[in-house]
């Protein structure tokens, strides 16, 4: 066996010892590293907090950039908008001025025209048609039904030619020819035996029906727009007392007049030949107030002097209309009248009172439902050169609604006392203070159209006196028919 020298003998050994070494110590180094991989860091609340902060104070700066973004973005859009609007204006504008340039061209050429034409006859005839007013007939006519001894039949209760034309932008005028048959009255003939008559003719002076009467209704102008919100009319006109007086007779809820105008009034109602003035006032007490102020003859034979007036008639009257809402108003009328009653005007009427209409319809349905009710109540003061003087009270309700477009149903309710011994009653003398009738009206209204009307009525009256109206007691029937060629209709006022 062949040994190492000396020295390198040793050399190994060391390196052998070095390396047994190292070998040994190998394990207690791989524990020491595996302790140390398994310890866990304990966690720190301050850093947490610390970076929960950083985390909130970031999101807050990105928040309050976008609101400063979406504000710069609103303002511009607004700038946009101002500047579009500008734009079409100045666009508006220009098209405007365009126009008015076109129409001033069409004008000058127009102007043009007619001085050539000037120079050369032209026909005009077919214009003149232009200056034609309008033209209306109305016609209504009744079949009349009583139980007692009043004539049953057919009555041409009137018929109507009506005339509107505008005078001038500033003017306009109404006329209306009329021409009516007197409804079929009592025979007091028939009564003799019940009581003296001073004469025997008396009876056939006051028999009604069959007389066909032709007058002039009324014939006014009036002045539109005048200064301080007024209209002027001047002529021959239906009075503004009440509501119901204004209206013509076709143009009335029932078919006959409420008994209460019957009496203070006459069968024609209060119609007057003078000027009247209209007055618009501002807000007062209602949503909106009228005045209404009317000088006329005193011609009516009921209620004044008739032709033997020597002094005019006064008229006052204040409208009050209340908007309740979209679908309701309410309409107040205050009325007085005052005139003489005798031909030397020592003697006066005085007639006062209110009028009232509460009016409901639907918005969007007033065609096919709707509800009034309207009343008016009249105080007469009668001077006969006596004390006290004679007076009455009188009053009339209307309850009506509609069901449909076409149908109307409706009731009215009279109780009027006699303003005075005027006033035809079987006896003269047997007039009283106080003596009144009453009665009860329901009445079905068909509409076939705006231009045609069909009318049932029934009516039940009870009087204190018998007059050329009628019996004590009376149940009466009317089948009544109206209509209206050309543009007047069934007007209301």
């Amino acid at each position: 066996m062949k040994t190492l020298p000396g020295p390198h003998r040793n050399s190994w050994i060391l390196i052998l010892v070095a390396l047994a070494l190292v070998l040994g110590s190998l394990p207690a180094y791989a524990q020491t590293q595996d302790a140390q991989a398994t310890e866990k860091p304990t966690p720190d609340p301050t850093d947490a907090i610390r970076r929960l902060e950083e985390r909130l104070q970031v999101l807050e700066e990105t928040y309050q950039r976008q609101i400063r973004e979406l504000q710069e973005q609103l303002i511009e859009l607004e700038e946009q908008v101002v500047a579009s609007q500008e734009v079409r204006q100045d666009e508006d504008l220009e098209a405007l001025l365009a126009e008015a340039e076109e129409l001033t061209a069409d004008e000058q050429r127009k102007e043009e025209l007619a001085a050539e034409q000037r120079d050369t006859f032209v026909g005009r005839e077919r214009t003149q048609q232009a200056l034609n007013p309008e033209l209306s007939f109305v016609g209504d006519f009744s079949y009349d039904w009583s139980e007692s001894d009043i004539k049953n039949g057919f009555v041409m209760r009137g018929v109507e030619i009506a005339l509107q034309a505008p005078l001038d932008p500033y003017t306009r005028f109404k006329g209306f020819l009329a021409g009516h048959q007197e409804p079929f009255g009592f025979p007091f003939q028939d009564h003799e035996e019940e009581g003296d008559h001073e004469e025997a003719d008396h009876a056939e002076e006051h028999e009604h029906g069959g007389e066909i009467g032709v007058n002039i209704e009324e014939a006014y102008m009036e002045w539109v727009a005048l200064p301080l919100h007024t209209r002027l009319q001047v002529g021959k006109f239906r009075q503004q007392y009440g509501t119901l007086n204004r209206w013509h007779r076709h143009a009335l809820p029932s078919v006959d007049t409420p008994f209460a105008l019957q009496h203070v009034f006459g069968h024609e109602g209060l119609v007057g030949l003078g000027i009247g003035l209209d007055w618009q006032l501002g807000k007062l007490w209602a949503t909106s107030n009228s005045l209404t102020l009317q000088v006329t003859n005193a011609d009516n034979p009921v209620a004044f002097a008739g032709s033997d007036w020597n002094d005019p008639a006064f008229l006052l009257r204040h409208t009050g209309f209340f908007e309740l809402g979209p679908d309701s108003y309410f309409d107040l009328g205050l009325n007085w009248t005052r005139g003489p009653n005798t031909k030397t005007g020592n003697e006066k009427t005085d007639i006062y009172g209110f009028d009232f209409a509460y009016v409901w319809e639907p918005t969007n349905r007033a065609r096919y439902r709707n509800l009034e009710f309207r009343g008016e109540y009249i105080h007469t003061n009668y001077d006969t050169g006596d004390t006290p003087s004679i007076s009455s009270d009188s009053y009339y309700a209307y309850l009506y609604g509609r069901l449909s477009r076409r149908w109307i149903v409706g009731l009215r309710y009279d109780n009027a006392e006699l303003p005075g011994f005027r006033y035809e009653i079987y006896d003269p003398e047997d007039f009283r203070e106080g003596l009144k009738d009453t009665g009860w009206t329901p009445f079905l209204t068909y509409w076939q159209s705006e231009f045609v009307r069909l009318r049932l009525q029934y009516q039940r009256i009870d009087r204190d006196f018998i007059s050329s109206r009628g019996p004590k007691t009376d149940n009466r029937l009317w089948l009544q028919v109206t209509f209206a060629a050309g543009p007047h209709k069934h007007e209301t006022y």
